[in-house]
C-alpha cells in the first residue's frame, strides 16, 4: 500500500542552481559540490544582495542530500575584494529593510554553514581579500602562499561585530584574537596556518587541486561516518555560535543605528563610513603590505586617505590596480577538477 502523502518535491541543484546564477557557480561531481561566490561573470561584489544570497543559498545546499561534501571558493585569484557601490539602497531603509538586512542577514549567513550543513565542508581561499566567513566556517581550510585579511571594521568607524571578529577571538586566542580585532591589522596566510585559522598554506595554483583531493580522500569514507566527523568538526563552532553570535551581530548593529541617529554616516570623514565609502579603500589594501604592520594614529588616519589617493592615480593611469576587473565577457572561469 502507498503512503497517505509522499515526500515533499524539493528543487534539484539545476532548478537552484538557476535561481542564484548570478551570486554563484555552482559544479557537482560524484557528490563533491563545488560553490564558487561570483556577482554575475565578476569575482563577487560584496552588497546587499549578495550578502543575503550567500546565507540562502548555504540553506538551499542543506536540503539537498545530493550534495556529500562542498568545496566554497571564489572566482577569480583573490577572495571578495569589490563592493558595488550601488548595492545597498535597501540596506539604508529603516526600519524594515535595515532590519531583515542586519538581524537577519548577519547572523543566518554565519550560523547557516555550522548549523545547516552535515556534511564535510572546505574553504579553498585563492588570494587575499575580505568577508571570508564561508572558508573560514568551514570545517577545514587551504589559503595560499599570497593570502592575507583582516577584520576592517573598526577602521571604518564600526563596531566588529559580524562574525569574523569572533572568529579571530576563537581560533587566535583572546589576546591575539582582540588585537586583530580592535586594530585592524592584516594576517598572512602562515600566521592563519600556525594561529589556528586555516589547515594548509599552498602554493597559490595548488589551492583549488588541493581541495577536490581532499574531497576526493573524504570520499573513500562511508557518507555515514563522514556526516559524523563533520559534526564533530563543527560542534566547537556550534557551543561558539549559541554562547556569542548574536551578541556580537547585534552590538554592530546597534552601534551602528546610533551613528546613523547621530548624522555622522557618511564618508571617510565621518565617525562612520558607509559601505559605498569603505569599498573604495578594497582593492588598496590588497595591493600594499602596509596594514601587516603595527597600527599607530598616524597610519589609522592615513589608511583612510591613502586609498582615495591611490584610486584617483589609478583613473589618471599613474597606479595600476592589479584587483581590477576585467570586464571582458568570459574572462574569468570558475575551476574545474581534472577527472579522478
Amino acid at each position: 500500500m502507498a503512503p497517505l502523502a509522499d515526500y515533499a518535491k524539493l528543487p534539484e541543484l539545476e532548478e537552484y542552481g538557476a535561481w542564484f546564477k548570478d551570486f554563484a557557480d555552482l559544479y557537482r561531481e560524484d557528490g563533491i559540490l563545488q560553490v564558487t561566490w561570483k556577482t554575475k561573470d565578476l569575482p563577487m561584489h560584496h552588497s546587499g544582495m549578495s550578502h543575503r544570497a550567500i546565507s540562502q543559498l548555504v540553506r538551499m545546499l542543506s536540503m539537498d542530500w545530493k550534495n556529500e561534501i562542498i568545496i566554497f571558493t571564489h572566482l577569480g585569484d583573490s577572495w571578495m575584494i569589490e563592493s558595488d557601490p550601488e548595492g545597498w539602497e535597501t540596506y539604508s531603509e529603516l526600519p524594515t529593510q535595515r532590519f531583515q538586512h542586519q538581524y537577519f542577514d548577519d547572523t543566518n549567513l554565519i550560523k547557516n554553514m555550522v548549523f545547516d550543513l552535515d556534511v564535510p565542508t572546505i574553504g579553498a581561499v585563492p588570494g587575499p581579500g575580505f568577508h571570508w566567513d564561508t572558508a573560514f566556517m568551514s570545517d577545514i581550510t587551504i589559503v595560499s602562499e599570497d593570502t592575507w585579511i583582516e577584520t576592517p571594521h573598526a577602521h571604518g568607524g564600526l563596531v566588529p561585530g559580524d562574525g569574523m571578529g569572533l572568529m579571530m577571538q576563537h581560533y587566535f586566542g583572546t589576546k591575539r584574537g582582540n588585537y586583530y580585532m580592535m586594530t585592524t591589522r592584516q594576517v598572512t596566510g602562515q600566521q592563519l596556518v600556525d594561529w589556528g585559522m586555516a589547515s594548509e598554506v599552498v602554493a597559490k595554483d595548488q589551492v583549488m587541486p588541493r581541495a577536490w583531493e581532499i574531497a576526493r580522500m573524504w570520499k573513500k569514507m562511508s557518507y555515514e561516518n563522514r556526516c559524523i566527523m563533520s559534526n564533530l568538526a563543527k560542534r566547537p563552532l556550534k557551543n561558539l555560535l549559541m554562547d556569542s553570535l548574536k551578541l556580537h551581530t547585534v552590538s554592530e548593529q546597534y552601534a551602528s543605528l546610533l551613528r546613523v541617529a547621530a548624522g555622522d554616516l557618511g564618508d571617510e570623514n565621518s565617525a562612520q563610513q558607509d559601505e559605498k565609502y569603505i569599498s573604495r579603500t578594497n582593492a588598496w589594501r590588497y595591493t600594499y603590505p602596509y596594514m601587516q604592520q603595527p597600527m599607530t594614529r598616524e597610519t589609522w588616519q592615513t589608511f583612510r586617505t591613502a586609498p582615495i589617493e591611490w584610486f584617483k592615480k589609478v583613473e589618471r593611469g599613474e597606479e595600476v590596480n592589479p584587483h581590477g576587473h576585467n570586464e571582458d565577457p568570459g574572462y574569468y572561469k570558475p575551476y574545474r577538477p581534472t577527472k579522478a
